[in-house]
């Protein structure tokens, strides 16, 4: 895996802040984007910390994630969270059945990394 050339984020939709310079929080997004397997855990290493008889329960990849930063919006209140929540206690993961739009890429959050 090569350094990426400054010209390379913008392949991922990535617009650098102060070219040249490749900010921390921008070098990851093109990580994420560029090699996204290499980055991501391996089934392996997801359950390094699990005890063998534990079953995978549920993988996700994309959810709505509340704004943490207003405190008005916490985990405790939100719709992916409160299924999750009953999905386990249920030990069912068809609980977990969200109606709101996923919003975990980072071009949901262009401050991430800024803050």
């Amino acid at each position: 895996m090569n350094i990426p050339r400054t010209s390379d984020p913008a392949k991922y939709g990535i617009e650098l802040a102060e070219p040249p310079r490749i900010h921390t929080f921008e070098l990851c997004r093109y990580l994420a984007g560029a090699y996204r397997d290499a980055v991501l855990a391996t089934p392996a290493e997801r359950r390094a910390s699990v005890p063998p008889d534990l079953p995978e329960f549920l993988i996700l990849d994309d959810w709505h994630h509340p704004n943490v930063v207003e405190d008005t919006q916490r985990p405790s209140g939100s719709q992916t969270f409160q299924q999750l929540a009953q999905a386990l206690v249920a030990g069912d993961a068809s609980g977990y059945r969200p109606t709101l739009t996923p919003n975990t890429h980072w071009r949901h959050w262009p401050d991430g990394g800024t803050l």
